[in-house]
């Protein structure tokens, strides 16, 4: 998979948790939603621990 940025992801995990708030959404359409946000919330996720250990690095260097 391509590199995301953190804001990509973000608006990926977005549009997922739309979609599958949608009415009339298949049940396949939702899972298939399912997975593509745990995709990009592990992303997020993922830049968001790594940018509080550089902040913590940094300050503890200080």
């Amino acid at each position: 998979m391509d590199k995301f940025k953190f804001e990509e992801s973000l608006v990926k995990l977005q549009e997922a948790c739309e979609k599958m708030k949608s009415p009339g959404i298949s049940l396949e359409d939702a899972i298939s939603c399912y997975e593509e946000g745990k995709v990009h919330y592990k992303i997020c996720r993922d830049i968001l621990e790594n940018a509080t250990q550089t902040i913590e690095t940094f300050e503890e260097s200080e």
